[in-house]
């Protein structure tokens, strides 16, 4: 069995995190995101990936070559234009192999039992299967409404709040038989969600839904990138943390430079060559990237810092995102912001809309 990863999306919901990157390679606690959909796939046995690409999609090459580094294979299929995501799916169907194939949307971080999934679905003789989780505000997702056998009798994508009548909710992972995929049309835009499921339905095809258990989060919005690193520091969901454990709830990456004054208040996460200087208090909640330093007496929480970020003397950092090389001012006030890469916030600032955009929630 193989599987595809829907990685072409431009990730306009996490801008500007991704002028520089595809959303797929964003840092999540120090890694390339794709990195935990990788390693899920290869915890469930699943060794052979395609990844379908549009945006950017040479960076992806770059970084994850032909991905022996986690011991599977990953092969790369190209978009020329954005074709939805069905299209993206069939543009993938010449090394699928004429295999079953898992479908895992690029913005999920979850830990859903795909074993189990692919189970159910050989068992049940379905054409497809639809994970499924529940959500508190279902309106942002697509709604799956089941019989009392599991199959799938309505489909009804990111509805108005009017139209909510469960909260149930696509995962956006599905189990597809090959004999869907060679029926699917080539080389247009077209939606799995808005059109293939209904048509399917409409014809009576066996499409179920699987009601999956475990952590799931859609890391596609700046509020829910933020929130996946708290739950990974957490621990709410169980990967692999980078670095070595150092301390009560601290990782660190090599060549850490703390100054015996600091204060690491757990969980925090240090990657490579991470600086912190006298006096400083960081944490809790807090993963630094590799080359961070922050400045004497300065004071960072609840934020992620990507690579190369500099915190001046006596800033204070709360609830931030902060894109790589930004450079943070002495005394600077930050607070619920998101600062673009490669951006200084000039000395004594607090908050400056101009710079940074509000984290909601």
């Amino acid at each position: 069995m193989k599987a595809i990863i829907l990685a072409g999306g431009r990730g306009t919901r996490l801008r500007p995190l991704t002028h520089d990157n595809p959303k797929g390679l964003v840092p999540m606690v120090t890694r390339p995101f794709i990195e935990y959909q990788i390693e899920l796939l290869r915890t469930h046995g699943i060794h052979r990936i395609v990844l379908s690409l549009n945006y950017m999609a040479p960076e992806f090459s770059r970084r994850l070559q032909d991905g022996a580094r986690w011991g599977v294979s990953i092969e790369y299929a190209v978009e020329d234009v954005p074709l939805g995501t069905a299209g993206a799916i069939k543009n993938c169907e010449t090394c699928l192999g004429g295999e079953r194939v898992l479908v895992l949307n690029g913005d999920v971080l979850t830990d859903v039992d795909l074993g189990r999934l692919n189970a159910e679905h050989e068992e049940r003789g379905s054409d497809v299967t639809i994970a499924t989780v529940t959500v508190d505000d279902p309106a942002a997702y697509g709604l799956v409404l089941v019989d009392s056998t599991g199959l799938v009798t309505g489909f009804l994508e990111k509805p108005g709040w009017d139209e909510v009548a469960v909260n149930t909710i696509n995962a956006g992972i599905y189990v597809i038989e090959p004999s869907i995929i060679a029926d699917l049309p080539q080389g247009r835009e077209i939606s799995f969600e808005r059109e293939v499921i209904p048509a399917l339905l409409a014809k009576g095809a066996a499409v179920r839904a699987h009601a999956s258990r475990g952590y799931w989060l859609d890391i596609g919005t700046l509020r829910n990138y933020l929130k996946a690193h708290m739950d990974i520091l957490d621990r709410r969901i169980d990967v692999m943390i980078p670095g070595r454990k150092v301390g009560r709830g601290v990782w660190s990456g090599k060549n850490a430079v703390v100054h015996r004054t600091a204060r690491l208040a757990g969980p925090v996460v240090m990657g490579h060559h991470v600086a912190i200087q006298a006096r400083a208090e960081v944490g809790p909640r807090v993963v630094l990237g590799h080359g961070c330093s922050v400045g004497e007496g300065a004071h960072v929480s609840e934020s992620v810092l990507h690579d190369g970020v500099q915190v001046g003397k006596g800033a204070k950092v709360r609830r931030c995102i902060v894109a790589a090389a930004a450079r943070i001012g002495d005394a600077c006030r930050l607070d619920s912001m998101v600062v673009a890469p490669s951006s200084v916030v000039g000395a004594g600032t607090r908050v400056d809309p101009e710079l940074s955009a509000p984290v909601a929630g």
